[in-house]
């Protein structure tokens, strides 16, 4: 089996669509927000390249279109910027402020809990661009000499945490307007988070998606400049 898939240049592409279509279709079925895609994909790639003997080097290489395209589909976060011009001109300051004082914060408490625990550098500047969805966050990560690797997993782990429990979060903060919860959902947990933020309303996953450009290049902005100051 394992030479069989190996002989294939396409086998990697098409392990990671089937493993997350897997993913959608078993938290659909148990509507479970713990299940969520990203992370049974990952899951299910982890158990089947364990049981075949494949090694991740072998996968990673065959797997390298999905990387390549994955930079381009930052384009189509200029959708929910289009789509959502109305609210973003009512509540501008709100937003701006919001997702700004969001991305700073995460980097600036990043920096602090990481010195204080004696994290490694070079993990903590793989770590700055955690909350951008993952177009933007490897690019950063690459060009402020992080690992991209290690930033797509923390990318994954935070959006993950964010569709779990970041409405509840809010909940238990007193936070209840649609549009601050989109945003902050958006801001710290990206794609993933927002994909909850529908499931809490139309203007939550509307604000949420909008939050997904914007804390893009707040990030964008933000993480080259604390890499020169902090490290």
């Amino acid at each position: 089996m394992r030479e069989l898939l190996l002989s294939n240049p396409y086998w990697a592409i098409l392990l990671t669509l089937v493993a997350y279509l897997a993913g959608i279709w078993i938290q659909r079925k148990t509507c479970c927000t713990l299940l969520q895609p990203i992370l049974v994909c990952s899951v299910l790639l982890i158990a089947f390249l364990m049981i075949t003997g494949i090694s991740f080097e072998e996968y990673n290489e065959k797997s390298q279109f999905l990387n390549f395209i994955l930079p381009l589909t930052a384009v189509v976060l200029a959708v929910p910027l289009y789509r959502n011009l109305v609210i973003l001109k009512k509540y501008a300051i709100p937003i701006f402020s919001g997702i700004f004082a969001g991305t700073l914060a995460t980097i600036l408490s990043l920096v602090a809990i990481g010195k204080i625990m004696g994290t490694k550098e070079i993990i903590l500047i793989s770590m700055l661009p955690k909350s951008a969805t993952n177009p933007i966050a490897i690019e950063v990560s690459s060009q402020i000499g992080g690992i991209p690797s290690l930033t797509v997993a923390m990318v994954v782990i935070a959006g993950c945490f964010g569709a779990i429990c970041g409405p509840e979060i809010l909940k238990l903060m007193g936070i209840t307007h649609p549009v601050a919860k989109g945003i902050a959902i958006g801001t710290l947990s990206h794609a993933v988070g927002t994909s909850r933020a529908f499931k809490e309303g139309q203007i939550e996953g509307s604000m949420s998606s909008l939050a997904i450009a914007l804390a893009g290049m707040a990030t964008a902005i933000c993480a080259p400049i604390a890499a020169v100051i902090f490290f």
